[in-house]
């Protein structure tokens, strides 16, 4: 039975359509209503102009909107990646909107160290993301262990669903991200928090990790082994299940 009242809010990451959280769904769905939200300019969201300004400030304004037009006062938060990134942000300003945040797989910045990882090299990434365009950059990223390549049928699904991602949208995240570093804000978050932390994430490291848990009070830290940085997709039953526990506590 669906608890009434428990909304758990799965928003779609850089790159990726709500679809991506679709596995999560039946886990969760018996007791929570499950909201998965697209990101602008992702999915069935609109597409910015080209020469559109990003900001971390817009996109948490989005989610403030999305969870008001919703009519959702509170909900239990889950951000993956640059979704746990905005969540930290959304929940630094916000802390009366969330019942209890969780990020998985969310670096505090994107640093110098992980340029190998997102472009295969040294290359300026807005430049090689115009050159190979987002289903030539997610073969990079999955050779590279960011993003998921479990099996061949997968790689198939996952470059096709970003190429559907325009370009100049890619670009304008990562310009945004350049500079970001939420570091600051983790003492202000004042919600239950839980870190999912990959083990073996070519973005952010298992120190940076203990940092977010450390830094955020009384956080609570599910360490989870797997090959790469996406543990949601490639270690699902463990991610779902240390957050139901975490849920559960609450």
């Amino acid at each position: 039975m669906v608890e009434a009242g428990r909304y758990y809010l799965a928003p779609a990451r850089f790159g990726r359509s709500s679809r991506f959280w679709y596995h999560w769904v039946p886990a969760l769905a018996g007791r929570y209503r499950v909201v998965r939200r697209d990101l602008r300019g992702h999915g069935q969201s609109s597409d910015p102009r080209r020469d559109h300004k990003w900001s971390i400030d817009e996109l948490i304004d989005d989610m403030k909107g999305f969870l008001d037009a919703l009519g959702l006062d509170r909900v239990h938060y889950v951000g993956e990646s640059i979704g746990g990134i905005l969540g930290v942000v959304f929940a630094a300003k916000w802390p009366e909107r969330l019942k209890s945040l969780t990020v998985c797989s969310a670096p505090t910045s994107i640093r110098a160290s992980a340029r190998k990882a997102l472009t295969g090299g040294d290359r300026e990434l807005t430049s090689e993301l115009g050159k190979v365009g987002g289903g030539g950059w997610v073969k990079i990223l999955i050779e590279q262990k960011v993003i998921s390549g479990k099996d061949q049928a997968h790689v198939d699904w996952v470059v096709r669903e970003w190429s559907k991602t325009p370009t100049h949208v890619l670009q304008g995240i990562t310009r945004m991200l350049a500079g970001a570093d939420i570091t600051p804000l983790l003492p202000q978050v004042m919600v239950p928090t839980l870190v999912i932390a990959p083990s073996r994430s070519p973005l952010t490291s298992l120190t940076d990790q203990i940092t977010i848990r450390n830094s955020i009070p009384d956080a609570r830290i599910a360490v989870v082994e797997g090959p790469g940085h996406e543990i949601y997709v490639d270690e699902p039953e463990q991610c779902i299940g240390a957050l139901l526990r975490f849920l559960r506590s609450l």
